[in-house]
């Protein structure tokens, strides 16, 4: 027959002290448990419990990114300029309603990172629903589907060459 201590941990038979209740003598006084208490019996099993709802972890909140104060004010999107040659081939640069200068400097809309392109190249404008290209007087000259270009009304899939650099118009 089993035997269990008076706290109903389970004991070989020839334990006399439970391993789990016995004091320990570190960080509190215990009185030891006397040798001659052994119950014999299991304890009364306790009522099963009903079934709780599992409790699941709150919905994380939806992922928020921060918007630029720049990109909020910007005019909406509506074309884009993929670049076909040089180290930046494959590139896509958007296009916004309005004025959007192409070259090589810093602050230029569509910044090609090009030694043939002028730092204001050509500017590219949208303008009730029709997009222009207009050259800036730039050193190696602005083409259009292989010609020169001053001021010439671009179409979907127009092909654009700022210095050697080539680009490709798709617009919304």
């Amino acid at each position: 027959m089993a035997k269990f201590c008076s706290k109903g941990h389970q004991m070989e038979d020839s334990w006399e002290i439970c391993p789990i209740c016995q004091p320990t003598g570190y960080g509190f006084a215990a009185s030891p448990i006397p040798k001659t208490r052994v119950d014999t019996v299991a304890p009364p099993l306790a009522p099963p419990m009903a079934a709780a709802a599992p409790i699941t972890a709150p919905a994380p909140p939806p992922a928020r990114k921060t918007v630029l104060i720049s990109d909020r004010n910007r005019a909406p999107v509506v074309g884009w300029l993929v670049a076909m040659s040089g180290e930046q081939k494959g590139q896509d640069f958007r296009i916004h309603d309005g004025q959007n200068i192409l070259g090589s400097e810093a602050g230029a809309d569509v910044h090609l990172n090009d030694p043939t392109v002028s730092g204001k190249h050509a500017s590219l404008r949208h303008k009730d629903g029709k997009f222009f290209l207009t050259d800036l007087d730039s050193s190696n000259g602005t083409f259009l589907n292989d010609k020169e270009a001053a001021k010439e009304e671009l179409h979907d899939n127009d092909v654009i060459r700022a210095g050697e650099m080539v680009l490709k118009f798709k617009c919304l």
